[in-house]
């Protein structure tokens, strides 16, 4: 006979498959029977048949699922376990939940013994079953065979996991040697039947381990009953303990493999409570593996006293609170003219703008947290298109050095009169003078939606490296920060203001730091801010007088307004004569600076003398030569005096 093996469907499984697809109920297969052929022989399965010839055990189905590579393949599984034998088997049928024979098929014969037979065997007998719709089919079974079948899984599981270090929590743990026998009280733990404890203090170490109280002798746990599963490394967590309670332990080392209940086993706490109160302590003692023991205090702190979050000097940048205004408080051409420190660029000459300083109010203070002052600038006019005006404020930093490769934050605060955009961005730039060419963007234009309230915008960046670039050697490179208000579309690299746009933009608080977080505005002493402005620009007059100013006559305003004063011995000077005057500065300047004189009427490269205001002067680095003629001074009668500005801003 051929000895083909083949599965069919039978005539009523066609119909019921049939059925199924054209709209009936799904077909449900459930069981699955094995036979020994017909008169314990093979057979050529048919369709026509009803049952096997000689069935010998039937159960439900193991499992059922269609083929992932054969979609109208449907995989039929059982399982005949240890104690069901006796029989060869040589044919094999599917039922439906009617108990109708579905398939049939050919099976190679497999003789499944017992106990009884001196071997046993659990036997997988799988069916294919090609169908024209597998979806007509539930693929369905009976999840208590699928359970039963999987013990000896679950079991292997269970050992596989009982050799992981991990090991499941305990309820407590020892303290110091104790008897491991009968329910005791342990770290002040009153245990229970079944608890499990982590035995750590015995005399001898070998004793130490994993063990289940009980009321008799205790035994160690499931999970760590056998050397495989007590090795180094070994941890475990506590629940509960006076002392022990949330603590992690775990198994040291002992240098050679572990023999359970011959190798002394060492355990060292790796985390937990310490006894140590939360708070600050200028003194503590610190265990092996850096967690706190103790802590004290040498001075005892008041709570209520707080500290900087930050080290001092936290902004880059000078005057970002606007509150220095050496050349004056208000100006309408572009340049340094006003706010210390800040440059206001209006590219080829953007008309209709004024930059100027407002004092807080008591809301914008409280709205800003303590600003006394703020920058506004007014625009009448917008950019014209295809001419390179704009409107924006710049400050370069000193020293592109510091920032390279390192990630920086810009914050600022700011409103305007009606809903409009603002942008920043910030470029490296090499050896003055600026060259278009080499300048390298650090952060592109990025804009932010303004409204007429206070909104603080914040904008991360890395500076790019210098690798590669030139730097100036005249301590003149720089990193240049802009924020911008209106642009003409001659700029498309700055478009990210979609259109020109006019009106009154105030802007408060503007801080440049290293990190990745806007922290809070650094207020520095008015002192400290103003030292820092006059390394750039510095003048004679009093801080509140204006460069320029015109102090009226000689005769009543020279005593006090004057910054200096000579007097000039009999015949001293003659006509046309050098007179070498040093002007000490307050501050060093950051290069050498351009210095102008004024005179008491505030007229720029003259000087006052005791003939009166207006004597032309000519200015080097290091002499004041008279160019109209002086006569000759009675003995202690003769002076002169003058006002100046140092500027040396990058």
């Amino acid at each position: 006979m051929n000895n083909d093996f083949f599965t069919l469907l039978t005539a009523v499984g066609k119909a019921k498959l049939a059925a199924a697809a054209s709209g009936g109920a799904p077909l449900k297969l459930s069981q699955m029977a094995v036979g020994e052929g017909d008169g314990g022989a093979y057979y050529t399965p048919s369709e026509s048949q009803t049952a096997l010839k000689s069935e010998a055990w039937r159960a439900g189905l193991n499992h059922l699922s269609t083929d992932p590579a054969n979609p109208n393949w449907i995989v039929a599984e059982l399982v005949i376990p240890d104690q069901v034998g006796g029989f060869t088997i040589r044919e094999v049928g599917v039922f439906d939940a009617d108990g109708a024979l579905f398939a049939v098929g050919k099976f190679p014969e497999s003789y499944k013994p017992v106990l009884a037979d001196g071997a046993n065997k659990q036997l997988y007998v799988r069916m294919i079953l090609e169908v024209s719709n597998a979806a007509a089919v539930t693929l369905m079974v009976d999840p208590s065979v699928v359970l039963a079948t999987r013990g000896s899984v679950d079991q292997r599981i269970a050992e596989e996991l009982a050799k992981l270090d991990g090991k499941p929590s305990v309820r407590a743990a020892t303290t110091g040697p104790i008897a491991l026998t009968s329910l005791q009280t342990v770290d002040g733990v009153a245990l229970q039947l079944g608890d499990r404890v982590l035995v750590k203090n015995q005399a001898a170490g070998a004793d130490n381990g994993i063990y289940v109280a009980g009321a008799g002798n205790w035994a160690r746990a499931a999970d760590a009953d056998i050397s495989l599963e007590v090795t180094p490394g070994l941890f475990v967590a506590v629940e509960q303990g006076a002392a022990n309670g949330g603590a992690i332990w775990q198994l040291l080392d002992a240098g050679t493999p572990v023999t359970l209940g011959k190798t002394p086993l060492s355990f060292e706490r790796v985390s937990g409570r310490t006894g140590v109160s939360a708070g600050s302590y200028n003194r503590v003692t610190v265990g092996a593996r850096g967690e706190v023991l103790g802590g004290s205090q040498l001075v005892a702190f008041d709570p209520a006293q707080t500290f900087p979050v930050q080290a001092y000097r936290r902004n880059l940048l000078i005057n970002g609170g606007f509150d220095i205004w050496q050349r004056g408080l208000s100006q309408t051409a572009a340049g340094y003219g006003s706010a210390d420190r800040w440059l206001l660029d209006l590219g080829s000459g953007l008309p209709g703008v004024t930059m100027a300083k407002m004092d807080a109010s008591v809301a914008d203070t409280e709205a800003l947290g303590g600003a006394t002052s703020f920058l506004r600038l007014t625009l009448a006019k917008a950019p014209s298109s295809k001419v390179r005006e704009y409107c924006q404020i710049n400050q370069r930093v000193e020293n592109l050095r510091r920032f390279s490769g390192k990630q920086l934050t810009l914050s600022f605060w700011a409103k305007a009169d009606k809903p409009c955009s603002i942008l920043a961005y910030v470029e490296q730039w090499f050896s003055a003078p600026y060259v278009e060419a080499v300048k390298n963007r650090a952060l592109n234009s990025t804009a932010a939606n303004l409204s007429s309230a206070w909104q603080r915008f914040s904008f991360t960046f890395t500076s790019p490296s210098l690798q590669g670039r030139a730097i100036g050697s005249q301590g003149d490179d720089c990193l240049s920060v802009f924020i911008g208000l209106s642009y003409s579309d001659a700029l498309p690299e700055l478009n990210a203001i979609a259109a020109a746009q006019t009106g009154a933009f105030d802007i408060a608080q503007v801080q440049l730091e290293e990190g990745p977080v806007a922290t809070p505005f650094e207020y520095r002493p008015f002192g400290d801010e103003l030292r820092s402005c006059q390394r750039y620009f510095e003048k004679s007059y009093p801080l509140g007088d204006m460069p320029g100013k015109n102090y009226g006559p000689e005769s009543a305003q020279r005593p006090a307004v004057l910054a200096r004063m000579f007097h000039l011995n009999a015949g001293s000077v003659a006509t046309n004569n050098s007179i070498n005057i040093t002007t000490p500065f307050f501050v060093e300047k950051r290069s050498q600076p351009s210095v102008v004189f004024y005179d008491g009427l505030g007229a720029a490269g003259k000087m006052t003398t005791n003939l009166g205001n207006g004597v032309d002067i000519s200015v080097s680095n290091s002499s004041t030569r008279f160019v109209n003629p002086i006569p000759v001074y009675a003995a202690n009668t003769g002076w002169i005096a003058y006002h100046w500005t140092a500027d040396a801003e990058l």
